[in-house]
């Protein structure tokens, strides 16, 4: 028998999720059935939206770097992310992200106290 070398499971799993894209799928279907529960969406329009969507993340973080760099610091804040969200969407669109992300931001940081207060 030669040695040989065991490739360990866990290399494996994380090489799997490397490659794989971030979909919105499932976040598109939900705000759909909230809107008309009697809608109904094709693939090739889901893959659409779901391209729409990567496409406005990526603007969003290409902006905040850039915001980043031009503050000279490492740390992106939330406040950072309101100002990339306000310059790449237009009028209502931008106050109606801006609202919905600070309302996550809220959520985000109750349930981060409620853990503490669990360990506690």
């Amino acid at each position: 028998m030669t040695k040989g070398k065991k490739k360990s499971k866990s290399k494996n799993k994380n090489k799997n999720k490397r490659g794989k894209a971030v979909g919105y799928e499932r976040y598109i279907y939900k705000v759909m059935k909230e809107v008309n529960p009697k809608l109904e969406i094709s693939s090739k329009s889901m893959v659409i939206l779901n391209n729409f969507m990567q496409d406005m993340a990526e603007k969003i973080v290409e902006t905040s770097k850039s915001l980043l760099k031009y503050a000279g610091r490492a740390t992106l804040t939330s406040m950072d992310m309101h100002r990339a969200v306000k310059m790449e969407l237009p009028g209502q669109l931008a106050k109606h992200a801006m609202s919905e992300g600070a309302k996550a931001v809220v959520r985000f940081a109750t349930h981060e106290q409620a853990d503490k207060s669990k360990k506690n």
